[in-house]
């Protein structure tokens, strides 16, 4: 394989992490290899959401593999999921000083793009830094999230020192790009405030390829699911103690890892007949199965976060299951003007409860309409070749 490629790719997140983030970057790498880029990846030991190195991996401060064509060059981390700020600090910071001592000895001959993830900006702030000190290529930021201003709305950062310095970062790294990518219409507007580039609407869509599907019958169709993060952020344990769903003749099965994971394991051991059942860690190869027999999935936030447009979404529209959206802003705008289901406004525990009655009650017509409108969106709006080829023109001629 060659040492140079056409493509370097700088993240903190990729295959084989779970979640969102290690999903995307994943998915764009491949992209970019199906049309006939060579491609790099520059990212961490996998650790997430674990936050413990994988076996295979530990001890090291460089690994380079090949995963589906891409070349992966992994380098060493202290990871963490301590709820401690200084903690995750740490671990943050291990990565980037990770990044200052290899990059500078990289050749960069034939790469035409460095494509940088951020958050976390103190790893973007790095990629970005020396790529403009050692490299004269065309920098590409990819925002999936506005950082520091999502740290204030979650209550993890209140303003002061680290709040100005998070500023910095993120002003410099905006400042100092070629191009931007933003997940969102809301990212991109607040990117146009600090700074005028070249920007491109990249959200986090699959690239599953599935047709369309059948969901059968209505009839003992009484399975509601969550699949992905379980943190404070998305507020399904709450959901698990407050929502009676065995009264609504409902059943709620909750998957994935977070730092809710214990506490809904717990609740579900204590109270068995409350028809929530915990399942643990999933791979995304099971989702397809998990979303078979399924009447409605949830994608709860606690929080209005500005520039958030959950990617559970995008993975729901994929798979044609109904959504029940709890987060307000840009997600809401998109499940209500494409008919996905049902919203309400976050942490409105009351509203979900009614909008589970009311897909309870739906008749079989009333279902096969919406889940009508789901697939017209799958195959127009959402569709992850028609949008990697928008990102192909535009990083090649901005």
């Amino acid at each position: 394989m060659k040492e140079e490629h056409d493509i370097l790719i700088i993240s903190n997140y990729y295959e084989p992490e779970l979640g969102a983030a290690p999903k995307r970057i994943s998915a764009m790498a491949q992209g970019f290899v199906e049309r006939g880029y060579s491609v790099r990846v520059l990212c961490p030991m996998p650790n997430y959401p674990k936050g413990k190195v994988f076996d295979g991996y530990r001890n090291k401060f460089k690994v380079r593999e090949y995963i589906n064509d891409v070349c992966v060059d992994r380098l060493f981390i202290y990871p963490s999921k301590s709820q401690k700020s200084f903690v995750r600090l740490l671990s943050m910071l291990s990565f980037s000083i990770s990044l200052a001592l290899y990059m500078p000895f990289q050749k960069l001959g034939r790469t035409k793009l460095i494509l940088i993830q951020s958050p976390p900006l103190f790893v973007s702030f790095t990629a970005v830094l020396f790529s403009n000190l050692f490299f004269k290529k065309k920098v590409c930021l990819n925002v999936s999230d506005l950082w520091p201003q999502s740290a204030i709305e979650l209550n993890v950062l209140k303003p002061g020192r680290m709040h100005d310095i998070l500023l910095y970062l993120e002003a410099y790294i905006y400042e100092h790009s070629d191009l931007v990518l933003g997940q969102s219409k809301e990212i991109l507007e607040h990117i146009v405030t600090k700074v005028e580039k070249p920007k491109f609407l990249y959200r986090n869509l699959p690239s599953l390829g599935l047709t369309n599907l059948s969901r059968g019958s209505l009839d003992g169709m009484n399975k509601v699911v969550y699949a992905g993060l379980l943190g404070y952020a998305q507020g399904v344990f709450e959901l698990c103690k407050r929502i009676d769903f065995k009264s609504i003749g409902l059943e709620f099965h909750v998957y994935g890892m977070g730092m809710e994971e214990e506490q809904i394991k717990n609740f579900c051991e204590t109270n068995p007949d409350c028809s929530v059942f915990f399942h643990g860690a999933y791979h995304p190869d099971e989702l397809k199965q998990i979303y078979s027999d399924v009447l409605v999935a949830l994608v709860p936030l606690s929080n209005r976060i500005k520039g958030a447009v959950p990617s559970k979404i995008f993975e729901l529209i994929q798979h044609e299951v109904p959504i029940i959206f709890s987060g307000g802003g840009e997600g809401a705008d998109i499940v209500n003007a494409y008919n996905l289901g049902l919203t309400v406004p976050p942490s409105d525990v009351r509203g979900i409860t009614e909008s589970l009655e009311v897909f309870r009650s739906c008749n079989q017509d009333e279902y096969d309409a919406l889940i009508k409108s789901i697939q017209t969106a799958k195959s127009n709006d959402f569709n992850f070749n028609s949008q990697f080829n928008g990102l192909i023109d535009f990083t090649e001629s901005a």
